[in-house]
């Protein structure tokens, strides 16, 4: 994969509309700041707190500044944690609106109501949350074979909300755990490609913590802009390479073609291996 190419592209297309990708991503923007603010003036108060507390020593109204203080620290776990599900639904919806972008497939139009795309769609809402937690749960039980193992599991399974978007706007049913089975296997051969991605913006990153995070106003659209077009470089140069009969299984809305005949076929067509290795039960997603 050419990453300096994909990241170029991305960045002349944020300079060339940044008005519309700054409207676009100021819900998540808010929410982030908001979020920030919230931990640091909540930081502020549990640290008054705590040295409150440890002023009273043993005395008995230690007690209460030590219930104040757990009550504050559940509230704002609950706050952070809820303000990050919101941020990450909307930043889904924005991705998705990133990759019909470069799709040329919508306009730069309506910003405010595309950054809204995740809660506009009930068919995106719940597909993305139960994927989420799909893989989650997977990410999380690969992990207690080590840390690598989940690390690996959680790129391959990446792609899993971006399939299942495309499916249901080809108008094809697909289930959740078919979903993750083709980010797997979409991923074959991608999961380093998308790891050096990532670490490639750790320098913008802390450069924008420099900054009190004012240059995430840039950054974090530069980011999922490039999150975005790697889904698109990957799935839609798979797609170009597919034989026409793969192309139709794919495209089926509830029936597969038998693996059987697929084999048979990639026998005679030449198809490369990994585009045969279809495991349809939960078991066998698990296991490989």
């Amino acid at each position: 994969m050419d990453r300096p190419q994909l990241k170029l592209e991305v960045r002349e297309m944020l300079n060339s509309h940044f008005p519309f990708f700054l409207l676009l991503f100021l819900p998540v923007l808010i929410l982030e700041f908001g979020m920030i603010a919230a931990q640091y003036s909540s930081g502020v108060g549990l640290n008054s707190i705590w040295s409150f507390n440890n002023y009273l020593g043993s005395n008995s109204y230690s007690t209460v500044a030590s219930t104040v203080n757990i009550k504050l620290a559940v509230g704002l776990f609950g706050f952070v944690f809820l303000i990050s599900l919101i941020s990450g639904l909307l930043m889904t919806g924005i991705q998705f609106v990133g990759i019909d972008l470069l799709r040329n497939e919508t306009t730069f139009e309506q910003p405010v109501t595309k950054s809204f795309t995740i809660f506009n769609n009930g068919e995106y809402f719940i597909g993305t949350l139960m994927i989420s937690i799909i893989t989650g749960i997977l990410t999380f039980l690969w992990s207690f074979l080590l840390i690598i193992p989940g690390i690996i599991k959680g790129y391959a399974y990446s792609q899993a909300i971006f399939i299942y978007r495309d499916a249901l706007d080809k108008g094809e049913k697909i289930g959740y755990f078919e979903a993750i089975d083709r980010s797997r296997q979409l991923m074959n051969g991608h999961k380093v490609d998308l790891f050096v991605l990532g670490l490639s913006y750790i320098g913008w990153f802390l450069l924008s913590s420099l900054t009190l995070n004012l240059l995430d106003l840039w950054v974090i659209p530069y980011y999922n802009l490039a999150i975005a077009n790697f889904y698109v470089k990957i799935h839609d140069d798979q797609a170009k390479h597919l034989p026409p009969f793969f192309l139709t299984q794919i495209n089926q809305k509830s029936r597969m073609i038998p693996r059987r005949t697929i084999q048979n076929k990639a026998k005679n067509d030449c198809l490369p291996a990994p585009y045969v290795r279809r495991r349809q039960s939960f078991l066998a997603l698990a296991v490989i």
